[in-house]
């Protein structure tokens, strides 16, 4: 794969997503962005679905606190709830700068990535990223 040897790569999620009776697939890749202030984890996200680009890479990115792994569990979770946030779930200035395709792709399926990521990523009692297993 073509994308493991490029500057910063992290991981790829890979998130079916079905709408009006078809199957699709989200793409989410992500890539190390450098620090943030303070003790913060940059990580730049390219998003795609049918092979089209939703979200250029680092047009969206979130931040990984310095005591969690910029590829675990707890940045897997946060890379999906970024790009599931929808309108009504943050102040409305965060959208300002979508494209109305980004607007529509997060409205149409903002809460199936957001499911997708309580299931993979969260603890079904408490809504927190799990922890990770200890090795003993």
């Amino acid at each position: 794969m073509r994308l493991r040897y490029e500057s910063g790569y992290l991981f790829t999620l890979r998130v079916p997503i079905f709408y009006n009776g078809k199957t699709s697939t989200v793409v989410v890749h992500a890539f190390e962005g450098g620090c943030q202030a303070p003790n913060h984890t940059r990580i730049d996200v390219e998003v795609r679905m049918n092979g089209k680009v939703i979200f250029p890479r680092g047009a969206t990115w979130c931040g990984i606190p310095g005591n969690h792994s910029v590829d675990g569990i707890h940045a897997k979770e946060l890379v999906l709830s970024l790009i599931a946030m929808k309108p009504g779930d943050t102040d409305p200035d965060y959208f300002k700068d979508y494209t109305e395709d980004q607007l529509e792709f997060v409205e149409r399926y903002g809460e199936e990535l957001n499911m997708a990521r309580l299931d993979r990523y969260c603890d079904p009692e408490t809504g927190e990223p799990r922890m990770p297993k200890r090795r003993r």
